[in-house]
């Protein structure tokens, strides 16, 4: 038990502080982040007999810290955060960031993920598709998809003249 108490530390120290980012983006503030990161250790210390079939230790425990995280969000509601009226109107830049950010916000939920694992995580096909548990071929044809659809979007948007 010794050893695998130390194969699972030793993944923490090297996945760690990339599975809270993520958590934290995905699914939650801090303290929800850092509870549903503990479970995903937990899960992958009772799982530790897996990991040689995975196509890599990191994909490994991010599809991991993805079904927990999936897990929790199920269990609870998450109420829309309050926006202030008075807050100062953003700058240009700004604008265009808030534009791309509402058109990834509508990329169904399947795209969406698989943009978010390839920008923000850096996984490769073959991690996406074991996080994801989905083929190759299918992350590939969501990430296509997605970026077809934020391309088409935000032209339309700049055609239109929004902010």
């Amino acid at each position: 038990m010794d050893e695998a108490i130390e194969r699972v530390e030793a993944l923490y120290s090297a996945h760690g502080p990339a599975l809270l980012g993520y958590l934290r983006r995905s699914f939650g503030g801090a303290d929800p982040a850092e509870d549903l990161l503990h479970e995903t250790f937990v899960q992958a210390l009772r799982g530790l007999d897996r990991l040689n079939e995975a196509a890599s230790p990191r994909a490994w425990l991010f599809g991991i810290a993805r079904r927990v995280g999936m897990a929790a969000r199920r269990r609870r509601r998450m109420e829309p955060l309050a926006t202030d009226p008075a807050a100062a109107q953003p700058d240009e830049a700004d604008q265009r960031l808030e534009r791309m950010r509402r058109a990834i916000a509508g990329l169904s939920v399947p795209q969406r993920e698989a943009l978010e694992l390839r920008l923000m995580e850096d996984l490769s096909y073959e991690e996406m598709a074991a996080v994801l548990e989905v083929p190759v071929g299918t992350v590939r044809s969501r990430l296509h998809n997605a970026v077809r659809t934020l391309r088409q979007r935000m032209a339309e948007d700049a055609g239109a003249g929004r902010p």
